[in-house]
């Protein structure tokens, strides 16, 4: 298995995942790999995931995507920073901005020199030192090759794979449609040699990808690899979300929040579009 050279790789499961997979390789690859992606319509994909990190720019900027072209496609906005109401208990209200907090040295990083002068009474509030919160505040926001803030996208999961899978598709990546009936594995190593589709259709490869989501058909159902629980650790160890239609325009900005994605125990997170409800659990609540 060391000496084999992988020349083709096979994705099972499309969404989001499976075609944002699909487009990083063909991207970095090219023709140096040949690239098959699985999925079912009959599929449906979990399409909940619409907050991101400034790390997405990055992963974008890697995709060779336009960034103008990718806002469009995804219906997407821009964000500084999440907004957190009522997340410990009533009342509790907390903003995580997206950028640094001040400016380190090479005597001292920045919150040992603001703890001194917060002891001298002159070091103010900690976030006067970030950037991102401040424009949040005053509702200002901008980009540009230069730009010094640091910012994500709020956006349509759902659209986000379709965009990808016909950029992908005119790169010469192979779509399948339909279901996986069975995984072939190795007799001697237990590798996945193999999918079989419900009309017999093998497909084999070098390398496979599992992007099936919960169902974990490679990893979990064929391979066994197990999942760790870390639910111990969590305050929240369950999630119920879904998206419904917005019934009416969305409320003029508030200008505390600028920029700004809004979650909260209960609280809509807004698209352009449409609204994701969620609600966290633990295992012993609301039963």
């Amino acid at each position: 298995m060391q000496d084999q050279v992988v020349k083709k790789v096979v994705i099972a499961g499309g969404g989001s995942a499976g075609w944002m997979t699909a487009q990083a390789l063909v991207t970095q690859l090219g023709p140096l790999v040949d690239i098959t992606l699985v999925e079912s319509d009959a599929i449906g994909t979990v399409g909940v995931g619409e907050s991101t990190i400034p790390t997405a720019r990055t992963f974008i900027h890697l995709l060779g995507l336009d960034e103008r072209e990718f806002m469009r496609e995804t219906k997407a906005t821009f964000k500084i920073g999440i907004l957190f109401d009522n997340w410990a208990r009533i009342g509790d209200r907390y903003i995580h901005s997206f950028g640094e907090v001040g400016k380190s040295t090479l005597l001292a990083h920045f919150h040992h020199i603001w703890m001194n002068a917060r002891d001298r009474g002159i070091g103010g509030d900690l976030g006067d030192y970030c950037l991102e919160l401040k424009a949040s505040e005053a509702s200002r926001f901008f980009t540009s090759e230069n730009g010094l803030l640091n910012y994500a996208y709020h956006l349509d999961a759902t659209l986000f794979g379709r965009y990808l899978r016909g950029r992908c598709i005119q790169q010469g990546v192979t779509r399948v449609e339909g279901r996986i009936e069975r995984v072939e594995q190795n007799g001697e190593s237990g590798f996945v040699e193999a999918l079989v589709m419900e009309n017999g259709e093998r497909i084999a490869g070098d390398l496979f990808i599992d992007c099936t989501g919960f169902r974990g058909l490679l990893i979990e159902q064929t391979l066994k690899t197990g999942f760790e629980d870390w639910g111990h650790w969590l305050p929240n160890d369950r999630a119920v979300a879904m998206q419904v239609s917005a019934t009416e325009p969305a409320a003029p900005a508030d200008p505390r929040r600028g920029p700004l994605c809004r979650l909260a125990v209960g609280h809509p997170a807004a698209a352009p579009r449409r609204q994701g409800l969620g609600l966290l659990l633990r295992a012993h609540v609301g039963r």
